[in-house]
């Protein structure tokens, strides 16, 4: 029996560490909650910004786990313009709780879309997290979309972003021992 257990613990360090990768599809948190959409209105000559925040429930008991990697495997948006002609970016934060989420850095920017008119722009979005992947290893992390965009005309600029895709990959590294 003690045989057994030697060879089992031999060939399990044998193994390596195991990696675990799990695919969050954040748009499915959203989808038909209104999260899903930041309205903007940017009056003339100005800039302005808006919001959406989402509660993200990960697996839980991975506290024991590394992160290796977080990154955006598939987002994508449509800039929904309905009037005048500005530019429309993305920034995503991530925290702990909601509120931190509007005093954290801003973990990925898409850069900015230019918009004119009544017309739909789709936008992709996609990139690295790592900088906050020590939040993925809890079972709740909050991220905060930030629409901010800009007016040089003397019509408001006015519209929508509507999230479409968001799906984010989280690999954790399994601590055996």
């Amino acid at each position: 029996m003690k045989a057994l257990a030697a060879a089992l613990l031999v060939f399990v360090a044998a193994c390596g560490q195991g990696k675990a990768i799990f695919n969050v599809d954040v748009y499915s948190f959203m989808a038909g909650t209104g999260k899903d959409t930041i309205p903007y209105v940017i009056p003339p000559a100005s800039s302005a910004s808006a919001s959406t925040f989402q509660r993200i429930l990960l697996p839980p008991g991975f506290g024991g786990s590394i992160v290796d990697s977080v990154r955006i495997t598939a987002g994508n948006a449509n800039l929904i313009n309905t009037a005048g002609t500005g530019t429309i970016g993305f920034a995503l934060y991530f925290a702990a709780d909601s509120a931190g989420t509007t005093t954290a850095t801003a973990a990925l920017n898409i850069p900015t879309t230019s918009v004119t008119g009544a017309q739909t722009v789709p936008v992709a979005i996609s990139g690295d997290l790592s900088s906050v992947s020590t939040l993925f290893s809890k079972d709740t992390v909050w991220m905060r979309i930030t629409a901010t965009g800009t007016n040089a005309g003397v019509t408001p600029v006015t519209g929508q972003g509507a999230l479409t895709a968001l799906v984010i990959r989280v690999v954790l590294q399994d601590k055996i021992f």
